[in-house]
């Protein structure tokens, strides 16, 4: 990646962080109040895109540490390739099942 971009991609990662805590405090609050089960398909599913985003920010910071670290990129490939692919499932799954259920409980409307 080229340097002039690094401090965008730092604050890119920054927000997707930032947002991502703030999906997985959200869906555990609503998960707490209501104890809905797909509250906790979500919750797991932003945990997850956190995960990912994390991974994400350490080779944005710092690619030659993690090259250093990971030389086989094992840690990539299997948050990039295995992780984000189940974390999708498990949003889409539980976004369906949120809608069924507000479709289903849903008076006058």
């Amino acid at each position: 990646m080229y340097a002039q971009y690094y401090y965008i991609r730092l604050i890119v990662l920054a927000l997707s962080v930032t947002l991502d805590l703030y999906s997985a405090g959200l869906w555990s609050f609503a998960y707490i109040r209501t104890t809905l089960p797909f509250c906790l398909v979500l919750v797991v599913s932003s945990v997850g895109a956190l995960l990912v985003t994390l991974v994400a920010a350490a080779f944005a910071y710092d690619l030659a540490g993690v090259k250093h670290f990971d030389p086989g990129n094992i840690i990539y490939g299997f948050s990039f390739f295995v992780v984000q692919p189940l974390v999708a499932l498990l949003a889409a799954a539980g976004q369906t099942w949120l809608v069924v259920w507000v479709l289903r409980n849903r008076r006058g409307i």
